[in-house]
């Protein structure tokens, strides 16, 4: 992957060997960013034709919004900070974010003349498209991240956003399988050569891109422990990366089930051809190379959960919430399953499965109550 300079744009060699570079040129009348794609044989290749199209601009192609617009700084932030600061992953939600809820509504305003009454305007606007709540609030965060640059620039004096109000956005509660409901799931991930990727997603709580990046060096079958640090991440292509935290970083213990999950993925590589010493992904495709989560949910996911009666509502990171309940379930404390699902702090665990901790509560109310009324003194008899 090719890095990004500044104004440089984006080159990167695709999976069939072609460089591909893109350039951001300004923005149209409507405030829509301008981006231009070149493809090459070589880095070089391409990289000449993105200096020739920014040569072009020079010469008269300018951009129609101004330079002090709302929408010019923001592409300036994005290529000179975010781009060069922020992994990939994170550019391309903040660029999707400036294109799609923020550049089209108010990118025309100048930046210093931009006000919070201009900003509650905005998200009325999007309110009444019926953009949902979370959108809304994904773009209140990226509008104040940039205008917090320009502050600390001293462009602004100060960050318009703080005339906002966060829009409440109400997460729906998951409801994780049933033990009952998770040995039919397993008994039908047999028959897949990938089912078993979601028994261990039930029985560890790994994330997907966490799952697709296991390889057979990670996986101690004797102390039955998997080393999570890698991860896969689908931007333009595959690409391998540690994770984001820390926290993200860590070993998880298995327990039978999940043991004999990674002895049948084992049996089927073999059988496969997929010999460990040659393919050390654990649950490659059919080519020995990383799984896309795309296809990985239409073609082994849905199938199965469907075969199983699952609804479709149940989507496979629910996984990671069965894993949670069954924790709980069993009374391990939050502090562990924090651990163990790789939060990089313990408010993130404690909101995420709150809803899950009444009936643990209640579980753990009555083993009190159980045990206190049998280390209970005998009653004096009644005179």
């Amino acid at each position: 992957m090719g890095k990004r300079g500044t104004g440089e744009g984006t080159v990167f060699k695709r999976a069939d060997g072609r460089w591909v570079g893109s350039v951001s040129l300004g923005f149209d009348q409507h405030g829509k960013r301008i981006r231009k794609v070149v493809y090459g044989k070589t880095q070089k290749e391409v990289n000449d034709k993105l200096d020739d199209l920014k040569q072009q601009r020079k010469q008269g192609a300018k951009s129609i919004v101004g330079k002090d617009t709302l929408a010019a700084y923001l592409t300036r932030w994005l290529d000179d900070d975010v781009a060069i600061n922020r992994d990939e992953k994170t550019l391309q939600e903040y660029e999707g974010t400036v294109r799609l809820y923020i550049t089209p509504f108010i990118g025309s305003i100048k930046l210093t003349k931009l006000t919070g009454e201009d900003l509650v305007g905005w998200q009325g606007k999007l309110a009444r498209k019926k953009f949902t709540a979370n959108m809304r609030l994904r773009s209140i965060r990226v509008l104040r991240n940039g205008l917090n640059k320009a502050v600390k620039l001293r462009i602004l004096p100060f960050n318009p956003v703080m005339a906002l109000d966060k829009p409440k956005v109400v997460r729906k509660e998951v409801v994780p399988l049933e033990p009952k409901v998770c040995h039919d799931l397993f008994a039908a991930c047999q028959m897949h050569r990938l089912g078993d990727i979601i028994i261990l997603a039930a029985m560890t709580g790994l994330r997907k891109g966490e799952l697709f990046a296991i390889e057979w060096s990670a996986v101690n079958f004797s102390e039955g422990l998997l080393v999570v640090r890698r991860q896969v991440q689908e931007l333009r292509g595959v690409k391998i990366k540690e994770p984001k935290t820390n926290a993200g970083k860590r070993v998880v213990s298995l327990d039978p089930v999940a043991i004999e999950a990674l002895r049948s993925r084992l049996k089927k590589a073999k059988e496969e051809g997929f010999e460990p010493d040659e393919v050390p992904i654990v649950f490659p495709n059919i080519r020995g190379g990383y799984l896309r989560g795309s296809n990985f949910d239409r073609n082994v996911w849905y199938p199965i959960r469907d075969g199983v009666g699952i609804p479709d509502t149940f989507v496979f990171h629910n996984l990671r919430h069965t894993q949670a309940s069954l924790l709980l379930a069993a009374g391990v404390d939050l502090i562990v399953i924090q651990k163990r699902l790789g939060h990089r702090d313990f408010a993130t665990t404690a909101n995420t499965y709150s809803h899950l901790l009444q009936g643990a509560q209640n579980e753990a109310m009555e083993k009190m109550s159980a045990m206190m009324l049998k280390t209970a003194p005998p009653k004096p008899d009644a005179q």
